[in-house]
């Protein structure tokens, strides 16, 4: 949690000091902590905190839009997470109302006489914000996945809100995208809810800071992958000249897997006319992924497979 608000009261664990330490003295707080919170520390603090929010009583002028922050607001979780917990699971939630209308990643102005830009404007590109915010969003989006957060979208309004400039962020970290008319319909808030589903166990479905490696027999090369991941550009003589997707590389970064995620591989047979495949041949490829369990566990799932080949 932000370190705004009310203080809470120092628990047990607050009250133990470190070997060597004297008697009474405060055990020094990391950094994070300033910032970040476990929910169980917080959550009285973060309730009060959310039930106290109010509409923004600044009066909205007559033809005006009102001033969002959007790229801003995102500029600074991201920036949030990646000082204080670099390469550790982590995800962003960004409930969006409308188009960000001012500072960073502004797609619009704040004039209502003047639309969001149309099918028809970008294809004349007739854009005056577009490929500035999309570079914008694409940074973000970048800086994100490199240290393992993934980056949720959650839309309602009326009209357009700039997802077509945000898209990046949700691609390249595999967060959600969702599209509605209004936080209170039922639809969303059924929805939102799916996203904190729990297993048998109680823990959440989803896996965060994930890293998928391939390897595969010699007569196949890797030309790349397609899916929500980015490349860790790790070089080998697997890697195939044809490159298909994101390719040049046989380690690729997953910011967040559920039972739903799909990334597809495409390999490419490279085997000499002299030395043919024999009949009944088969090509092994292997998947090791390595991931962030929901508990805090680092886990690693390898997965072999073997396919005969076939004559086209």
């Amino acid at each position: 949690m932000l370190g705004i608000g009310r203080g809470a009261a120092p628990g047990p664990q607050q009250q133990q000091h470190l070997p060597g330490q004297p008697a009474g003295a405060a055990a020094p707080v990391p950094p994070a902590h300033r910032f970040l919170q476990p929910i169980g520390q917080c959550d009285a603090a973060l309730g009060d905190l959310l039930s106290e929010l109010q509409r923004d009583p600044w009066p909205v002028p007559q033809g005006k839009r009102y001033l969002r922050s959007t790229g801003a607001a995102l500029s600074i979780a991201v920036g949030l997470l990646e000082c204080t917990y670099p390469n550790t699971g982590g995800r962003i939630m960004t409930f969006v109302g409308g188009p960000c209308s001012q500072g960073p990643g502004q797609v619009v102005d704040d004039e209502l006489k003047h639309p969001i830009r149309s099918h028809h404007d970008i294809h004349k590109d007739n854009v005056r914000f577009m490929k500035k915010a999309i570079k914008h969003y694409d940074a973000l989006a970048l800086r994100a996945a490199t240290n393992g957060h993934s980056v949720d979208i959650y839309s309602c309004a009326l009209d357009q809100t700039g997802l077509l400039e945000m898209k990046q962020l949700c691609n390249s970290t595999g967060g959600h995208m969702v599209m509605g008319d209004s936080f209170n319909s039922s639809l969303f808030k059924q929805t939102f809810q799916r996203v904190f589903a729990r297993d048998g166990r109680n823990d959440l479905k989803m896996a965060f800071n994930a890293t998928l490696e391939v390897k595969c027999s010699r007569e196949l090369k890797i030309s790349g992958g397609i899916g929500s991941c980015v490349s860790l550009n790790v070089k080998s003589p697997s890697v195939s000249d044809v490159k298909i997707g994101m390719g040049n590389t046989v380690q690729w970064k997953l910011c967040t897997l559920n039972p739903s995620s799909t990334v597809a591989y495409f390999f490419e047979v490279v085997n000499q006319h002299a030395a043919p495949i024999p009949q009944g041949g088969r090509g092994c490829i292997q998947f090791i992924t390595q991931y962030q369990h929901p508990s805090g566990q680092r886990r690693i799932r390898v997965t072999t497979l073997a396919r005969k080949y076939v004559l086209a």
